[in-house]
């Protein structure tokens, strides 16, 4: 299935479902490969140094339907390596945006660089991440 037919679907039960993320990512429709494609706030974890055990430095946490079109317009013309790690389900684009903005008000003493999106990818923000994942996503 393209991307685009994938979106189109994944938007196609979004509006049918009306339902949990798990129910939605359980559906037998949805792709199971790609749990973390679904609308809502993302955080995307930048992997710089690939020679030396890939540490991550930083991680942007944004919001959209589609996250993984997100990751691939930022991976092109970054030599990073790039990797979504987490998708806070959220079908509403006004709650999305609600909640972006809240998470980066957050952690905004780990804001880096120009940006508004980008934090570092400290402790605090990558518990928070894994314990958002423990909680919401499935297996």
């Amino acid at each position: 299935m393209s991307r685009k037919a994938a979106s189109r679907r994944i938007e196609q039960l979004l509006r049918d479902h009306r339902g949990t993320p798990k129910e939605i990512l359980t559906d037998p429709d949805y792709p199971p490969h790609d749990p973390h494609n679904i609308p809502g706030v993302y955080f995307i974890v930048e992997y710089r140094d690939r020679l030396n055990g890939g540490n991550s430095d930083r991680v942007k946490i944004g919001q959209g339907n589609d996250p993984r079109l997100r990751l691939a317009n930022l991976q092109t013309g970054n030599s990073a390596r790039l990797h979504l790690a987490h998708v806070i389900y959220e079908p509403d684009r006004n709650r999305r945006h609600a909640a972006e903005t809240d998470l980066q008000h957050r952690f905004r003493h780990l804001r880096v660089g120009i940006g508004r999106e980008w934090f570092l990818w400290a402790d605090e923000l990558s518990d928070f991440v894994s314990t958002s994942c423990r909680e919401q996503c499935w297996k």
